[in-house]
């Protein structure tokens, strides 16, 4: 049994929220002490160098309290956030479940942030190093209007482009009335081609390049799925993440099943593969794809690579297995490539 099993059932003693919100204090702390990074071989996308393909996904550390001890973990690159323009608290609690005979997690929690000023002072004075790539996922304020919320983005956009490598551009989450509505064309268009206007604009006066990647949701249909993929990637986007949190409750035994939210962790595997294999039919091979949701093990993980991620991440097996995961997704995706190039 590893160190984190035996401390499992004490943390599972608290509240869902509570322990996250002590987890986040704990590996702060932790990246403040001495320790030994390994480095593995770089592999690079859009032109930032990778120690591996495994992720922190968006969700975890949203106003980037944690980031000085999520740089010292294993992960190949980080994703803070979501973030909006205003502070937010989000939705009104509990909004944070464990369904442990499931293995995953359903979350109403809301964008609940501090807002995207904040976060960007926390990524200035964490005092560590940054030595991986760093991005931020990124949505709308609860208030703000569908026609208005290619605004909120920009503005994330705009105050994260010196301090971050990449951002996420969240229309998927179930959590916020109606944010799952940009993932239509006639929404997403506008948004996104604000955001690559901004960025080449950036770019033009000598600033930094920000990778712009597009989260998408794992309850969309084969045809609603091909349109968004057509505009992300005519629109100028660099990648996409496969996928968010989803609204099916299908198998589900444990007692929380009918909460309302977004579902993570196994449960929501097969439709984060589904949709992964749909993307890579539909971008074709120069563009990268992430995988996200449900990878649990190296097999897994491997199976979101054969069925074309580039990438993958992670958040509810950290939940459950805790960060020895990480090194055990790391190896094995690292053997899968090696096999495989």
């Amino acid at each position: 049994m590893n160190l984190y099993q035996f401390f499992r059932p004490l943390i599972f003693s608290f509240s869902p929220e509570f322990a996250h919100l002590l987890t986040l204090r704990l590996v702060r702390l932790y990246g403040y002490l001495p320790s030994n990074q390994e480095i593995s071989a770089a592999i690079t996308h859009l032109d930032m160098n990778f120690e591996n393909r495994v992720g922190l996904a968006a969700g975890f550390d949203k106003d980037g309290v944690a980031l000085p001890g999520l740089l010292k973990l294993k992960f190949g690159f980080l994703e803070l956030g979501a973030v909006t323009p205003r502070s937010q608290t989000g939705n009104p609690p509990p909004r944070l479940f464990r369904l442990i005979f499931d293995n995953a997690l359903i979350n109403s929690l809301g964008f609940n942030n501090r807002g995207v000023d904040a976060l960007v002072q926390q990524v200035v004075t964490s005092r560590v190093p940054i030595d991986k790539p760093l991005g931020v996922n990124i949505g709308k304020n609860f208030d703000t209007s569908l026609s208005d919320a290619a605004d909120d983005y920009l503005y994330c956009f705009q105050q994260l482009q010196d301090c971050v490598d990449f951002v996420t551009v969240n229309i998927s989450s179930p959590n916020t009335p109606g944010l799952r509505d940009l993932q239509m064309v006639e929404h997403a268009k506008p948004v996104l081609t604000r955001l690559v206007q901004a960025r080449e604009t950036a770019v033009n006066s000598f600033r930094h390049r920000v990778s712009i990647l597009v989260k998408i949701s794992p309850d969309l249909d084969e045809d609603s799925l091909r349109h968004l993929c057509a505009v992300i990637k005519d629109s100028g986007c660099d990648g996409i993440i496969a996928t968010n949190t989803t609204i099916k409750r299908t198998g589900l035994v444990s007692t929380y099943a009918s909460k309302r939210g977004g579902l993570s962790g196994k449960p929501l595997f097969q439709d984060s593969l589904r949709t992964v294999r749909l993307v890579r039919e539909n971008v074709g091979e120069n563009f990268v794809v992430v995988g996200c949701g449900g990878i649990w093990d190296g097999e897994s993980a491997c199976a979101m690579l054969t069925a074309g991620a580039n990438l993958i991440q992670l958040y509810t097996a950290l939940v459950y297995r805790g960060p020895g995961c990480i090194k055990e997704i790391v190896e094995a995706t690292d053997e899968f490539q090696s096999q495989t190039d």
